[in-house]
């Protein structure tokens, strides 16, 4: 993928056609809003794989692996690919806090925004009206896309971070107590990590941190963890020729056979088959 104008960083897509139509790729910074315009699509975030059709939007968080693939034929889809520092740069300090919640939400809830979904009409008007500014480049044509990816952006971070009710206020509440938790899980997931040490990081019991996550965060510990280290061999897989023993052991697995169960139970193919694949 070409490289973002560092003054704007933002660019747009259309892709069509059968079989592949976004081979696997990752960014560390740059997130997409995707939309199906023609048949039926197969769409991987992550470890989640899900089914879009004509009208769907999805939002492809920065950090995960994202392929898009046509299912039963033609298929057609459009994008807009922002660096995340376009919004975290209009982000006042209180709002950092939102933008944390935003980001552990959208990445561990991948959702599709069909018509009639609250924030439906935002995201099809802005993509439409971002898309023909970038054909026709007219005179000041970035203005109005980056009012347009402000405009998605809020109506996402307020899909995912209003508190309606009782139960949501819990989540959002325990979402910020952990934290800690999850940075550590970033900066260790290569490592052994013990749900006993996550718990003591909070100072709760082992019982009551696993039953929180997983009311929270929407899946366990363990599942969280592998889900980072799967993305992560993910990555390595598609850009490298790192041998799979060696991506074993630098993603925190304690064997490539164990690495090969793991990877096989959430991509439904080996790390060398998926390698294969995406290449």
């Amino acid at each position: 993928m070409k490289q973002l104008d560092s003054k704007f960083p933002f660019e747009m897509y259309s892709l069509s056609g059968a079989g592949t139509l976004v081979a696997p790729r990752f960014s560390e910074t740059k997130m997409e809003i995707v939309e199906v315009t023609a048949g039926k699509v197969s769409i991987q975030i992550g470890t989640e794989c899900v089914e879009a059709v004509v009208g769907d939007f999805l939002y492809v968080p920065h950090g995960l692996v994202y392929r898009a693939d046509a299912i039963e034929g033609y298929a057609a889809i459009r994008g807009m690919i922002f660096d995340s520092s376009i919004i975290e740069a209009n982000m006042v300090n209180y709002e950092t806090e939102i933008l944390y919640m935003f980001y552990v939400q959208a990445e561990n809830k991948i959702k599709i925004f069909k018509e009639g979904h609250p924030i439906h009409g935002v995201l099809s008007h802005c993509m439409k009206d971002s898309y023909e500014e970038y054909l026709s480049k007219d005179v000041c044509y970035k203005l109005p896309i980056r009012a347009n990816i402000y405009l998605c952006m809020t109506s996402l971070l307020r899909h995912y971070c209003t508190v309606k009710n009782e139960s949501e206020r819990i989540i959002y509440h325990n979402v910020l107590r952990l934290r800690p938790v999850i940075n550590y899980i970033s900066e260790h997931y290569t490592e052994k990590i013990y749900v006993e040490k996550l718990a003591e990081i909070i100072m709760v019991s082992p019982d009551y941190f696993t039953k929180m996550f997983k009311d929270s965060i929407g899946k366990t510990p363990v599942d969280y963890i592998n889900g980072i280290r799967v993305n992560r061999s993910m990555q390595m897989l598609i850009e490298g020729d790192t041998s799979i023993a060696d991506i074993s052991e630098q993603i925190g697995f304690c064997n490539a056979n164990y690495f090969h169960k793991i990877f096989k139970q959430y991509m439904g193919v080996s790390p060398l088959a998926y390698r294969k694949n995406a290449k």
